[in-house]
Order: C-alpha cells, then structure tokens, then sequence
C-alpha cells in the first residue's frame, strides 16, 4: 500500500480524539436535566414494569443455573464471572421490586415540594423513609453486576475462540 494514502487517515486518527472530546464538551454544556427518576402511569405503568423486572429477575436466575452451572461453562473463568454478574443482576431485580413497593406506600406529605413543583425531597420521618432511602441506592448492586458481566466478556475475548463441543466432534 503507497504510503500517501495512510498518512490521511493517521491524520484522521490523530484528529479523533480531540473532536470526540470537543463534541463531548459541547453535549455537555447544552445538556439539560435527565430527571433520571421515571414516573409510570398509575396503576398499569408499574405493575408492567414490576412485572419486566420480576421476568429479567427469572431470566437471570435461569442464566446462572441452567446455562453456566449445569454446564461445562461452569469450569471455564470467563462464564464464572458472568454467572456471579447475573446473579447480582437477579438480587438487583429483587431490590427495585422492594423498592418499587416502597415507593407506592410512602406518603406524599413526607415529601417537601421543590422549585419545579416536584415532590423530589423526602424528609426523613419513619422507618419506611429509611427504607425507601437504602432500596433507592439499587446502583450499589447493579453496577458490580455490569462490571463483573464486562469482566467475564473482557476474559472470553482475551481467551480466544472456543470450539463447541458436542457430537458433531466425535465424528
């Protein structure tokens, strides 16, 4: 390959970095608020989510013993971090269930109303708010779970393809 045909793309490369950082700065000083806490239309809006995270929480647990620990995937490093992140992913769906639960029964006058009109800043007045304040933390669990998953996949990449094995090997 002629070298004056590479050197524009070693340019491109080179220039990367700094226009992905100068779009990244201008994303974020155009941002508005996420309000990252989604609302759902009473009563049909939760109960389908409660049900979607009940579903993923079954879903995880059928990962973790039907495909990784009654299987020869169990032995290998890779699926071992990956059956512990679906676990931690099933207590997780565990977790905002309670906390979806918690949410309903909290009152709405133990909430001080913000400058948007929210009801967004709880006051601390039973043991349900304490509760509500802990199950609202389900980051603390969710994201070792995505940590270990990437883990698991970072060691099956860097372990190489493996051959399936089976009965169309024998022959």
């Amino acid at each position: 390959m002629p070298k004056n045909r590479s050197r524009p793309c070693r340019r491109l490369l080179r220039a990367m970095p700094v226009s992905l950082t100068g779009a990244g700065l201008l994303l974020f000083g155009i941002a508005t608020p996420a309000l990252a806490i989604q609302a759902h239309g009473a009563p049909e809006g939760l109960y389908v989510h409660e049900i979607g995270h009940f579903l993923y929480a079954l879903a995880m647990l059928g990962f973790t013993f039907q495909v990784i620990r009654n299987s020869r995937l169990a032995g290998k490093p890779g699926w071992r971090l990956m059956s512990r992140g679906a676990l931690l992913l099933f207590l997780w769906n565990l977790w905002a269930l309670v906390a979806h639960v918690i949410d309903t029964v909290i009152p709405a006058r133990h909430f001080l109303v913000d400058d948007r009109g929210l009801h967004s800043i709880l006051v601390l007045q039973s043991g349900i708010d304490y509760l509500y304040c802990l199950f609202r933390m389900d980051h603390l669990v969710c994201v070792p779970a995505l940590l270990l998953i990437y883990l698991g996949l970072r060691h099956m990449a860097a372990s190489g393809p493996v051959r399936p094995e089976g009965p169309a090997d024998t022959a």
